[in-house]
């Protein structure tokens, strides 16, 4: 260390100007530094739940991954000036080149009836050109399951207009340029932004804020601690200025490595701050000791003798700390181990080296009067030296108190860790009152829900009859989840439509009739973005609630059983073939089960429905007095259309139905009574017949119905007309290994990423953490050279880490992506006060030092006390944070680490005193 010494003063200038030099290229680099914040980020790409989600995106444009969302709230959005004003701003956003897909209103599928029938249109085509007008636009949609509730408000006053990029584009920029859009083309309500994009952009200029003001914040507050410490300027302003510089290096260098920061970093500056400072501490703390009795480059020949070592081990271990931290597949994580310990290093070379050729440099002419008092080896010091002292004889002298003083704090802890939880929620992260936290709030409490989870379906045509329905079941099941409410898809669209064209909400059972519902709607931009170019590939589209991460787990679980548990594979047999009527009679009990009902007694029921399934279709025509006039207005528009009209019909269908035996057919009795063409009367009795078989298939329905509600006694609402119907059904799906009709299923969307990412926190800590403990032992080993040695001072380190999910767990601070790391954070920096003492312990007892302890206590344990007050104040700064995750980060390190410093100073000297004892009896005196 001598050599080290003279390099150092012989070039202290280059060293100093170098310093200087680079950190001003890498503070001008500074200007570039970008934070990104996307939890789907988290994971790396060729992970297969994140490259999963990623594949979504380019198959289907209706994916709303990283979505602009715009809410407009209106005093009455359904105005022809309100319409009009929602109109032009669409398509004014949908002209930006960045734009991918707009979804909003006035481009929303609308089920219309014309005169030449039932025809699909986007709002856009029919808007109001009066108030009337207008008034009625609102009636229709109310009842429209896509629009109202989703991208209208129940009360008819807000709207979203939802925007989805490029991959390639700067969001940042594109945020901004629809801001300005919506500014000038304000259709006159109030204008609010949300999505992932803005979450972005909230977190960066909120991890900015952090890093601007927590951090000269965290410098005051150590400057009151280290003048309290040293009581001279050099030793208040050293050690923060080394810390900074080490921060600013750190940054450079992600800049130059072309790195975006994450929400976590922006606390690396204040941590480095607290733990680079203990670098400078322990620097300046030995070479004033020094100082004390040897001239300048002595006393810097010493220092670095009997520091740097030291200083190197503190900066291994807490690098191998950070560097543990790597084996976590989450980006934050990752990366944060990564800029630490990166600025770990930068702190210690500037620590020893920096601040080396400063002190050769500008040699202080005075040293604070304490180091004189402890060199002189005083009794009476200053309230540091007292108390250390106190500590020391205490330890030695009352060895069973100490234990149990252990014991019970170790107890008490314990309390703690059943209580540990995972939560990640956006309120538990962001923090109650946060910006982010209130704008989900107002978007889930005016909208619903912002975010949305999604269920990908794969089938070799996804408009199978037998696929839509189970995209039907799957919604309605998903339905009692927070996470997977409001099922939007192609099915819940066709059902809607068939209810336009057939007069029920239900899946037809023939696939012509399913083609003939896609041609009037395929040309829709909504529907054409959730369907695939070749029609195998769809998805299911789900509100999801901001809920517990414990919740969403839970309900993920269910959803993913039911799916498991669905048929996966069928093919089509005749309701005929034996046993066939009993499935289908058993698909519908359970599909009225899965809609929510609860049956006193499901095989009587299942009899019930049978008996009329049994029942061909004649046995219910020309049932009922009523049932003439309903095939009659069903023909309405027939009927009219030859001139007659529909109460003469329904005459004449009505005597026609009471002959028992009629002489005459329809026909020929509309030919007579209403005196048509033989022609007309053909046509129409073709009509007829055909309304009659709908008339017929509605009453066998109805009768289905009405058994249903008598069973659970309550009216069922036309939602059910989905089960109802397939009483009709002349084909049944049998679950067979070589069907011809296979479906597979898989739920995604950025909650359930995240949910994922959870999932791995726990083995993600264990894995770190053990590779930290892993590293820091080894470090010792090769520091004191003996497994005995290295096994006492790992285990104050052992009893912080057990010590820190008790205080996780009394504190309710849960685990997250940010508190994942303070295990592996406490073995790297709080390896560092062991490190010092029992490298200062050793040194005292190989010079035969009697008062090893107290010369040990005083002066290592004096850089260590300051150390702990430095990282602790400065951890706590992060407390004052707008960002509840790193207000909890704050608080963890510092209590643990100060906690750490209580094992240090009490159980270690306790094991040293034990190990010298029983290992050498002739070092007794030693301990004295």
């Amino acid at each position: 260390m001598q050599k080290l010494a003279q390099w150092v003063v012989k070039y202290a200038w280059p060293i100093f100007i170098a310093t200087l030099v680079v950190t001003f290229v890498f503070g001008y680099l500074l200007r570039d530094l970008r934070f990104e914040d996307d939890v789907t980020k988290y994971l790396p790409e060729s992970d297969p739940e994140v490259s999963f989600y990623d594949s979504l995106k380019d198959k289907f444009s209706g994916f709303q991954t990283k979505s602009l969302i715009v809410g407009i709230e209106f005093d009455d959005l359904f105005t022809v000036e309100h319409l009009q004003g929602l109109n032009k701003l669409v398509e004014e956003i949908e002209k930006l080149p960045f734009v991918r897909n707009v979804s909003a209103l006035t481009n929303m599928p609308k089920i219309v009836s014309t005169e030449f029938g039932v025809e699909v249109k986007e709002v856009v085509e029919v808007l109001p050109e009066s108030e009337a007008e207008a008034k009625k636009l609102r009636e229709e949609l109310q009842g429209d399951e896509l629009i109202w509730g989703k991208m209208v408000t129940e009360d008819g006053k807000a709207t979203l207009v939802v925007i989805s990029f490029y991959d390639d584009v700067d969001e940042y920029k594109a945020i901004e340029e629809v801001e300005a859009l919506c500014e000038k083309y304000n259709p006159g309500g109030k204008i609010t932004t949300f999505g992932v994009p803005v979450i972005t952009r909230l977190m960066a200029r909120d991890s900015r804020r952090t890093m601007g003001t927590l951090t000269p914040f965290a410098a005051l507050v150590l400057m009151v601690v280290l003048y309290w410490g040293f009581r001279a300027l050099r030793g208040v302003l050293l050690p923060i200025f080394i810390s900074l510089l080490s921060s600013v290096w750190v940054l450079g260098s992600a800049v130059v490595m072309g790195k975006s920061l994450t929400v976590i970093a922006s606390a690396m500056p204040v941590l480095l701050l607290s733990l680079v400072t203990a670098y400078g501490i322990h620097f300046i703390n030995r070479y004033y000791e020094e100082r004390a009795s040897l001239n300048g480059p002595e006393a810097l020949a010493a220092t670095f003798r009997d520091i740097f070592v030291p200083i190197l081990m503190s900066a291994l271990t807490t690098i191998g700390g950070f560097l543990s931290l790597l084996t976590a597949e989450i980006k934050p994580i990752s990366d944060f181990g990564l800029y630490s310990a990166l600025g770990i290093f930068f702190g210690m070379i500037l620590a020893t080296f920096s601040l080396g050729a400063f002190y050769a440099i500008f040699v202080p002419r005075k040293v604070p009067n304490h180091f004189k008092v402890l060199h002189q080896q005083r009794e009476k010091g200053d309230l540091i030296s007292r108390f250390l002292k106190f500590v020391a004889r205490s330890v030695v002298h009352h060895k069973k108190a100490t234990i149990f003083f252990i014991i019970a704090v170790m107890a008490f802890f314990t309390l703690g860790i059943p209580r540990i939880n995972v939560e990640t929620s956006v309120e538990v992260q962001m923090g109650k009152n946060h910006p982010i936290t209130l704008l989900l709030n107002y978007f889930k409490e005016r909208f619903g829900s912002t975010d949305y989870n999604y269920l990908y379906v794969r089938s070799q045509n996804v408009k199978e009859p037998f696929v839509l329905r189970e995209m039907i079941r799957i919604g309605k099941y998903a339905a009692r989840f927070k996470n997977f409410e409001d099922a939007s898809s192609l099915a819940t669209f066709l059902v809607d439509l068939n209810k336009a064209m057939e007069g029920w909400k239900a899946i037809p059972a023939e696939r012509e009739k399913i083609d003939n519902l896609w041609f009037f709607a395929q040309d829709n931009s909504y529907l054409k973005g959730r369907i695939s170019e070749n029609g195998d590939e769809t998805l299911v589209e789900f509100s999801a609630e901001e809920t517990s991460s414990a919740e969403l787990r839970k309900e993920v679980a269910a959803l993913k059983e039911f799916l498991e548990n669905r048929p996966h594979r069928v093919k089509m047999v005749s309701v005929q073939e034996p046993g066939a009527l009993d499935i289908l009679v058993n698909t519908m009990v359970e599909d009225l089960q899965i809609f929510g009902l609860e049956i006193p007694d499901p095989s009587s029921l299942k009899r019930e429905i049978k008996a009329i399934a049994e029942k061909p279709i004649e046995e219910f025509i020309g049932q009922g007095a009523n049932f003439a006039s309903l095939v009659a207005h069903d023909a309405t528009l027939e009927i009219e259309d030859l001139g007659l009209s529909v109460e003469k019909v329904a005459s004449v269908l009505e005597r026609y139905y009471q002959d028992e035996n009629p002489v005459l057919s329809i026909s020929e009795l509309l030919e007579k009574e209403l005196d048509l063409s033989e022609d007309d009367a053909l046509y129409l009795e073709e009509v007829l017949k055909n309304s009659e078989l709908r008339i017929a298939q509605r009453l066998k329905v109805e009768t289905v119905r009405k058994v249903v509600e008598n069973t659970v006694g309550r009216r069922l609402d036309e939602d059910f007309d989905f089960v109802f119907y397939q009483v009709l059904d002349e084909w049944v799906y049998l679950p067979a290994s070589d069907g011809s009709v296979s479906v597979e299923y898989r739920v995604t969307g950025t909650p359930i990423i995240s949910n994922y990412v959870n999932s791995k926190l726990f083995n993600q800590q264990a894995r770190s953490m053990f590779l930290a403990f892993v590293i820091v032992f080894g470090l010792l080993l090769l520091q004191l050279r003996s497994l005995r040695k290295a096994s006492i001072a790992i285990v104050p380190i052992l009893l912080t880490v057990y010590t820190s999910f008790g205080i996780m767990g009394l504190l309710r601070i849960p685990l997250n992506v940010a508190t994942l790391m303070v295990a592996s954070i406490a073995i790297g920096a709080g390896i560092d006060y062991t490190i010092h003492f029992v490298s200062r312990w050793y040194r005292e007892v190989s010079l035969q030092n009697p008062r090893a302890l107290v010369t040990t206590m005083v002066s290592s344990g004096r850089g260590i006390v300051l150390n702990s007050l430095a990282i602790a104040a400065g951890s706590y700064v992060l407390v004052t944070g707008k960002i509840s995750m790193l207000r909890m980060f704050g608080s963890l390190i510092g209590t643990v680490l100060l906690v750490s410093v209580l094992y240090a100073l009490v159980l270690l000297p306790l094991l040293l005193h034990a190990e010298s004892y029983l290992g050498n009896n002739s070092n007794r005196s030693a301990q004295k």
